[in-house]
C-alpha cells in the first residue's frame, strides 16, 4: 500500500524528469546560497538578539504547521515564511536561508514527509529568498538601515514579496505536474486563491515585523497574535470548502467530492498497475435502499431522514479506513474502495455492506427494514474514469435489482443502453404523438411459399441502418400496441392479417395514454 501522502511516494515512469527536476533545484539553491552561507560564521557573533528571537520563533511555529482537515492533500501554512523573510529584509540572504533550512528540517520530520521531499522545501524555499533579495538589491539602498523609508523602499518590498510568491509557489507547481502528470494550467490554478490569501499574508506580516524589531525586540513576541489570525483565516477558509464537499444531513462526503476522490484513486491506482503491483484495482459500489419510498410516505420524511443518517453510521463502521462512503442525493450511496486485488474482494465488502444493512433500524418503536441493492464497476476493467465507472455501476446496480439480487458486478451483456435504442425510442414517441396511421404494417410481396416483406405505414420511420436488434428495443415499445403477422392456415406461405381502420384519433389517443401508465407503472414494479 502507498503512503498516506502520495507526494511522498516516486511517480513510475516518470522517475528521470521529476527527480532530475528536483536535483536541478537542488543544485540553484547551493548556487545562490553558497557565498551567503559561507559569510554566515562570521556574521552570527553581531546579529542582534531580535534575529534570535524571529529564529527561534520561526523554528518553533514550524513544529505545529497549520495542515489544512479533509482527505485531500493540500499544501500546509509554515508560519516560519514570516519570520525568515523578515529576516531577509532585516540581515539579508545567508541568516535567512540558514533559519528557514532549520524550520524545514523541523516541520518535514513533524509531518512524516520523505528524505527528498523535505530537501526540495528547503531548496525550493532558497531559491524564493535569494530572488527576493535580488529585487530589494535594486534598490538605492538598504533597506531598513536606520533611515526613513521611502515609497522606492515600499515597492522594493512589494516586488521582493511578489517575486517570492512567484518563485515559490511556480517551483512547487512544476513538482507537483511532474508527480502527477497534470496539466499546467490546472496544476498551476489548483489552490492559488488559498495559498494567495494564507502565505500572502504571512509574507506582508514580515515588513511590520522588521520595524517593530528596529525599535525593540521586547515586540516581536506581539506578532503572534497576527499569526494566531493567520492560522484561524486559514482554518475556517479549509473548513469552508470542505463543508462545500459534504452533505448537509448525513456529513458524508457529496457527490463533488466523490468526483475528486474517484479522479485522484483512478491516477493512483494506475501508477500502481505501471508498477506491477497486484492490489491496483479499484472499485465503485453504488448502493440504492430498498423500501426507502414506502418509509417516507407511511412516516413522513422527518423520519426519512432519521433512517438515511442511520444507515450512513452503518456504512461508516462497515468500511475499512481508507474508503469513502459519499451520499449521492435520495436514497443512494456509493463506497470507494481502493487496493483491491480482483472482483472476489469488491464482492466481499459488498457482502459486508448487505448484512450491515440486513438487521432492521428501530425508529420510534418501529423495526424498519432496510436493506438494499449494490452494483460494482472495477478499475481499469470496467472504466478509467469517474463518468464511466459512475454509469457501470449505476448499470450493475439496477441489473441487480431486476434479479432481486443484492450485488451485482457490471457484465457488458446486461449494458443494454445505446444511442440506436434512444434513437427508436424518440422515434416511437413521435410516432405516438402524431396520430394514428391508417395501416399499420401493409404486405409488399405475399406468395406461395415467399415471406412477405412488410413496407412501414405513412408516418412510421424507415430503419436507417438494417433490422433493429431485439435487445435495442425499449421495454415499453416493444409491447406497444400495433399490426401482429398472424399464420391463417396455409403452411405454406406466410399471410399478414390486414387491420381495420383505427378508431377516431381521440379515442385513439385515449387509449393509447391508458396503455402508456400502465405499462409504465408495470416497469417501475419491475425495477
Amino acid at each position: 500500500m502507498e503512503t498516506g501522502d502520495p507526494r511522498n511516494s516516486v511517480p513510475p515512469g516518470r522517475t528521470g524528469p521529476f527527480f532530475g527536476f528536483v536535483t536541478v533545484v537542488g543544485i540553484l539553491a547551493l548556487l545562490v546560497s553558497a557565498g551567503p552561507l559561507a559569510a554566515l560564521p562570521d556574521e552570527l557573533p553581531h546579529l542582534p538578539a531580535a534575529f534570535w528571537t524571529m529564529a527561534a520563533l520561526a523554528v518553533a511555529c514550524d513544529a505545529r504547521p497549520f495542515v489544512p482537515p479533509g482527505r485531500r492533500q493540500t499544501s500546509a501554512v509554515f508560519p516560519s515564511t514570516c519570520f525568515t523573510f523578515a529576516i531577509l529584509l532585516g540581515w539579508g540572504l545567508g541568516p535567512a536561508v540558514a533559519v528557514q533550512a532549520v524550520a524545514v528540517a523541523v516541520s518535514g520530520w513533524r509531518l512524516g514527509y520523505a528524505g527528498w521531499r523535505t530537501a526540495f522545501n528547503g531548496a525550493q524555499y532558497a531559491c524564493a529568498l535569494a530572488a527576493a533579495y535580488a529585487v530589494t538589491r535594486l534598490g538605492p539602498g538598504e533597506l531598513f538601515g536606520g533611515g526613513r523609508l521611502h515609497w522606492t523602499d515600499v515597492a522594493a518590498v512589494g516586488g521582493a514579496t511578489a517575486t517570492w510568491f512567484v518563485v515559490n509557489y511556480g517551483l512547487v507547481s512544476c513538482a507537483i505536474r511532474l508527480r502527477f502528470g497534470d496539466r499546467w494550467w490546472p496544476s498551476v490554478r489548483q489552490g492559488l486563491a488559498y495559498e494567495l490569501l494564507s502565505t500572502g499574508s504571512l509574507l506582508l506580516l514580515a515588513p511590520v515585523l522588521v520595524a517593530a524589531a528596529r525599535a525593540s525586540a521586547a515586540l516581536i513576541p506581539l506578532v503572534l497574535v497576527p499569526l494566531f489570525a493567520v492560522y484561524r483565516m486559514a482554518r475556517l477558509s479549509a473548513e469552508r470548502e470542505q463543508l462545500a464537499d459534504l452533505d448537509p444531513l448525513t456529513g458524508l462526503p457529496n457527490r463533488k467530492a466523490l468526483l475528486t476522490e474517484v479522479a485522484e484513486q483512478v491516477h493512483l491506482h494506475a501508477e500502481r498497475a505501471a508498477r506491477g503491483e497486484p492490489d491496483a484495482h479499484l472499485a465503485l459500489l453504488l448502493l440504492d435502499l430498498d423500501r426507502f419510498k414506502h418509509v417516507n410516505d407511511a412516516l413522513g420524511h422527518a423520519v426519512g431522514d432519521r433512517l438515511l443518517v442511520e444507515v450512513s453510521a452503518r456504512l461508516i463502521e462497515v468500511v475499512d479506513g481508507e474508503d469513502l462512503v459519499a451520499r449521492l442525493g435520495g436514497d443512494e450511496f456509493a463506497i470507494v474502495v481502493p487496493g483491491l486485488t480482483g472482483t472476489d474482494q469488491a464482492r466481499e465488502r459488498a457482502d459486508r455492506v448487505v448484512a450491515a444493512l440486513a438487521e432492521p433500524v428501530p425508529l420510534d418503536g418501529l423495526p424498519l427494514d432496510v436493506g438494499g441493492s449494490i452494483g460494482i464497476a472495477l478499475f481499469p476493467e470496467h472504466g478509467e474514469d469517474f463518468a464511466t465507472l459512475m454509469r457501470h455501476a449505476d448499470v450493475a446496480m439496477y441489473d441487480a435489482k431486476h434479479r432481486n439480487d443484492t450485488v451485482a458486478v457490471y457484465a457488458p451483456e446486461s449494458d443494454h443502453n445505446s444511442a440506436e435504442r434512444l434513437s427508436l425510442l424518440a422515434d416511437l414517441r413521435r410516432v405516438l404523438e402524431s396520430g394514428p396511421p391508417a395501416r399499420a404494417e401493409e404486405p409488399t410481396g405475399v406468395r406461395g411459399g415467399d415471406g412477405a416483406a412488410l413496407a412501414p405505414a405513412p408516418g412510421l420511420p424507415a430503419p436507417a441502418a438494417g433490422p433493429a436488434r431485439g435487445d435495442a428495443l425499449p421495454r415499453n415499445g416493444g409491447r406497444s400496441g400495433g399490426a401482429r403477422p398472424g399464420s391463417s392456415g396455409n403452411s405454406g406461405g406466410t399471410r399478414v392479417t390486414p387491420r381495420r381502420d383505427l378508431e377516431p384519433p381521440a379515442r385513439w389517443r385515449l387509449r393509447r395514454r391508458e396503455r402508456v401508465e400502465v405499462r409504465h407503472d408495470d416497469e417501475l414494479i419491475n425495477r
